[in-house]
């Protein structure tokens, strides 16, 4: 299958700078470093109460031998006191780590939103809903499970095994080092396990947000795939995409199951060879300093076999954010423009535009010049791929033309800032974009301290304030998700609205009436007629009735205008406009 081809070629290639990656990482903990330095301090004490135990039983060895008064309350009271130690420190630790992490996760998720937000459109274009939910969900999860985790692991068990390892010293420097002996092993293991981790990881990765993807597709058009019987089709996609995921999760799963095993096997041989040193050896130490010295040893696999597991989780995080951060690099959208006055009052002029999508595909406008007078409606019209949806995209500047000039008001469109340009530029197209929020915030959406009764007034215009009136909840009607619980003449209506509170000189209606029956179309022509007065207005549609009033017809074929003219101009010439009238503008 495709996708899974796709994920083990990217996986099998990626090259993750750990090192760069993890600095990076850190940087977003500066922060809360006195979070950490807490946390920090709960773990010493952690740490300093495990060689504890191990004294505690050289003096318990010592009293059962009557060398130490005392030990009848001493020694239940330190034990006690150590537990409480040991509890505390533990709390406090996981405690103010938890805030590090949690706190910096959040620095970087809403960074990654941001300036996800900021990219221009043909990022969008070239990047998988699915797979960017997956950025937020399923990568930023890593990050904060395996991170958190394996810096916490880090600092408790590092800790931990340097007060231990302090202390064998302390009471046997040459028993200890025979502790070392198992330093070139494990490194091999972990290297081993890292190169596996990262592979797979990354794949892993790739999968879920192919998943994401089939699910959104899915689930956002399910009148479709129910209307078309596709529910065995989108099962297919799904159960393909979920194996392909499942097949790289056992992969990774199978390493870190060898991975445990093979540390501990280790771990328990050194300890083997502790003990033979130790029996053999028996005159050198007395027996409590012998029983303190193996209690301290046999404390040791834990956290040393804690510490071995770091390096993968360490790296399943690392992988997860170098891609976090690859998005968050990404260019943002080009804003050089500094112009935000006079008022612009809406003349557009294209002068000789050319558009490739990429330098590799053919021009997809092709030395496109027209003018559009202040007020006046420019209609465009032609075969699905002719171009106009990307001619009117260029004018809010999602793209811009690799040659030529677009100028409104007599000044080239890169030279406004682009937060001004698409204020005065409102857009109502075929597929509406309406959020789970109320009636009255969707239409207000993206202006700020609106009064209801502008939107009321707006609504009135667009001829729907009597339908949002017989809505349950009026303007504070939620909408459900992109507005499913209203009609597609109603969704219309509602984005009219939004145009027309937002009250900018210019209009672009992509489609607007195409995919309304002929009641909802008649509803919504007439409130459209109402928002095109005074506003220089670009229509693109697939009716006759949409498109002959207006001033002027653009005919777009291949890229190109191949006739231009008003509707009595063309139909006289009974060439290519006259042919699509006949069929009322359908392919």
């Amino acid at each position: 299958m495709k996708s899974h081809t796709i994920a083990l070629d990217a996986h099998q290639s990626v090259d993750v700078d750990f090192s760069a990656t993890t600095k990076r990482l850190l940087h977003y903990i500066r922060p809360y470093l006195h979070y950490f330095i807490f946390a920090v301090a709960g773990y010493l004490l952690f740490a300093a109460s495990q060689p504890g135990f191990a004294m505690l039983m050289e003096r318990f060895v010592q009293a059962l031998q009557g060398e130490f008064v005392g030990g009848l309350v001493f020694i239940p009271l330190a034990c006690v006191a150590i537990a409480l130690m040991r509890g505390v420190g533990s709390y406090l630790g996981s405690y103010y780590m938890a805030k590090v992490s949690e706190n910096a996760i959040h620095d970087i998720r809403c960074l990654l939103f941001d300036n996800i937000i900021a990219l221009p459109i043909p990022y969008f274009d070239k990047n998988k809903s699915g797979r960017l939910i997956s950025l937020f969900t399923y990568n930023t999860g890593v990050m904060t499970s395996s991170t958190a985790k394996a810096i916490t692991i880090i600092v408790r068990e590092g800790l931990t095994v340097i007060a231990l390892f302090a202390y064998l010293i302390y009471k046997n420097p040459q028993l200890t080092l025979i502790f070392l002996i198992l330093g070139p092993p494990l490194a091999l293991i972990i290297r081993w396990v890292g190169v596996k981790v990262k592979r797979f990881g990354h794949g892993i990765q790739l999968t879920v947000g192919e998943l994401n993807h089939v699910v959104s597709e899915v689930f956002s058009g399910i009148r479709l795939v129910k209307s078309s019987v596709a529910e065995r089709q989108s099962k297919g996609r799904f159960h393909d995409v979920s194996s392909d995921t499942k097949k790289l999760g056992m992969k990774l799963a199978k390493v870190n199951s060898i991975y445990a095993p093979l540390m501990q096997m280790m771990i328990i041989v050194a300890m083997a060879i502790v003990m033979y040193v130790v029996l053999y050896f028996r005159d050198m130490m007395d027996p409590a300093a012998l029983i303190a010295y193996v209690t301290a040893a046999a404390l040791l696999p834990k956290p040393i076999r804690s510490l071995s597991s770091v390096h993968p989780q360490l790296l399943q995080g690392v992988v997860a954010a170098q891609e976090v951060f690859e998005h968050i690099d990404k260019e943002k959208e080009r804003n050089t423009g500094k112009l935000s006055s006079p008022a612009i009052e809406g003349e557009i002029e294209f002068k000789d535009v050319v558009f490739f999508y990429d330098e590799e595909s053919a021009p997809v406008l092709k030395k496109v010049s027209f003018v559009a007078p202040r007020g006046s409606t420019i209609a465009l019209v032609g075969r699905s791929g002719g171009g106009k949806s990307t001619l009117v995209n260029l004018i809010p500047r999602f793209y811009d033309a690799g040659e030529g000039e677009i100028k409104i008001d007599g000044v080239n469109l890169r030279e406004y800032s682009l937060d001004f340009l698409r204020k005065n530029i409102a857009i109502v197209s075929q597929n509406v974009n309406l959020f789970n929020a109320s009636i009255a915030d969707n239409i207000a959406f993206g202006l700020e301290q609106v009064e209801i009764t502008e939107i009321k007034r707006a609504a009135q215009v667009a001829n729907a304030d009597e339908f949002i009136r017989e809505l349950p909840d009026g303007y504070e009607t939620m909408v459900g998700e992109n507005g499913v619980l209203l009609s597609g003449g109603q969704r219309q209506r509602l984005a009219i609205a939004r145009a027309i509170l937002r009250n900018a000189p210019i209009l672009i209606m992509d489609e607007a009436t195409s995919a309304l029956d002929n009641e909802s179309e008649v509803k919504v022509q007439l409130a459209l007629e109402k928002v095109m007065q005074d506003r220089t207005t670009l229509v693109i549609a697939h009716r006759l009735s949409t498109v002959e009033h207006a001033d002027e017809i653009l005919v777009l074929e291949g890229g190109e205008i191949v006739e231009r003219g008003s509707h009595q101009q063309l139909m006289s010439r009974n060439d290519v406009y006259a042919r699509m009238v006949q069929r009322d503008f359908m392919d």
